[in-house]
């Protein structure tokens, strides 16, 4: 936009923000992976050298970090929205955190007692299998399709399926 433009909509030119100004100011809305500052930061413009020291420094600092990003991302997506282990990796790769770091801090939720994964499973099937009208095969296809794209793994989820729906059967007169 040229300065002209500028003053007819009432707003002054923005100053260029440096490098370390523009990733503190994405941090300040969410917490972002390493490797989603190192890409907005080269989409900027900025060259390697600018976009290494500003992570490094970021790092330094403990701004930034894929570790904590992780494990939060594990904990909150998993209860919030009862994600998978395989699906909750998928997506912390996709944000460019690297998949060991993701492994640890899966199992950290776990054995740190804020994620049960036979309990979020059980949960899960429950819920899903509350919004079939009626218990058919169709209807059990639907919920097993979902929870598999879900992450969960497809063994314990047709066990936990089978045995809920089993279950409902059995109460039924």
């Amino acid at each position: 936009m040229r300065p002209a433009e500028h003053r007819r909509r009432g707003r002054k030119a923005q100053p260029t923000a440096g490098p370390r100004a523009l990733a503190l100011g994405w941090l300040a809305r969410r917490p972002l992976a390493e490797a989603e500052i190192r890409g907005r930061l080269a989409a900027k413009g900025f060259d390697d050298a600018e976009v290494e020291r500003t992570v490094d420094a970021l790092l330094a600092e403990r701004l930034l970090d894929d570790e904590a990003l992780a494990l939060d991302f594990v904990v909150l997506r998993s209860a919030r929205l009862r994600l998978g282990k395989a699906r909750l990796m998928r997506e912390l790769e996709q944000r460019g955190v690297d998949r060991g770091v993701a492994e640890r801090a899966y199992q950290k939720a776990v054995d740190g007692g804020d994620l049960d994964p036979d309990r979020l499973l059980r949960e899960a099937v429950t819920a899903r299998l509350k919004r079939e009208r009626e218990p058919t095969a169709a209807g059990t296809r639907r919920v097993y399709n979902a929870l598999l794209r879900a992450g969960f793994p497809a063994a314990e989820l047709y066990a936990e399926l089978k045995r809920q729906r089993d279950g409902y059967h059995d109460e039924s007169p």
